[in-house]
């Protein structure tokens, strides 16, 4: 039965995923013309980028909905992971988070918050205060991480964070940190003694905070 609301749920965001990642070919920009053909991206790596993209979202969908047996739990989280695709992948080309990114994700979220008010009524005020503590928190290690270190965390990052901590909750969006952050490092340690990365090179955290994110939602089952 999940099958039926998942695949058309996700295929449509992966649609939109892949709409924003190629506006400027979709739009042709300069020519005032709209080629929709352009959704399918021709460059291998974005096709796979696209199909993970999905392969996640099925996945976290499942996972959300056969442990917590509600569509609205499995929704929101899907939706989050979807939204955090498109922010790594611009993150990782480009080293910035789109503020549009983050604004559609924090009025998604006020979506589901009126959802959550009419169907879950009296557990909202539980649901409100553990997501303000998970956005103190969030945001406070990582405005604490810009301070320490030189860019080092970007307010790209304080942003995306608060985003995830609506999502998430205080629980989720601890493991979220821990687990992006040991991610991050493991691969920083990588690069370094591969020599593809030097120490004044910067490293984006948004793709490590989509693979931390969705390793998260394992753990919170």
């Amino acid at each position: 039965m999940w099958l039926l609301i998942s695949i058309p749920m996700v295929l449509i965001l992966t649609i939109l995923v892949s709409s924003y990642l190629q506006k400027d070919e979709i739009l042709e920009e300069g020519k005032g013309k709209i080629n929709v053909t352009k959704i399918i991206p021709k460059n291998l790596k974005n096709t796979i980028f696209l199909a993970v993209a999905f392969i996640f979202g099925i996945t976290v969908f499942a996972m959300q909905y056969n442990y917590f047996g509600e569509y609205i739990q499995a929704s929101k989280l899907t939706f989050l992971i979807m939204l955090l695709a498109p922010i790594a992948y611009i993150d990782f080309k480009s080293h910035k988070i789109p503020n549009i990114l983050v604004i559609t994700g924090i009025l998604a979220r006020f979506v589901f918050y009126i959802i959550e008010m009419i169907v879950l009524n009296k557990k909202m005020l539980d649901i409100l205060f553990s997501d303000i503590k998970g956005v103190l928190l969030g945001c406070g290690i990582l405005l604490l991480g810009s301070l320490i270190t030189k860019n080092g965390v970007g307010m790209g990052d304080v942003k995306m964070y608060a985003v995830i901590a609506m999502f998430m909750g205080y629980s989720g969006t601890i493991l979220s940190l821990i687990i992006s952050l040991f991610v991050c490092f493991i691969a920083s340690i990588i690069l370094l003694v591969t020599g593809k990365k030097t120490r004044k090179d910067t490293i984006p955290l948004a793709p490590f905070v989509y693979i931390g994110t969705f390793i998260t939602i394992f753990f919170e089952n």
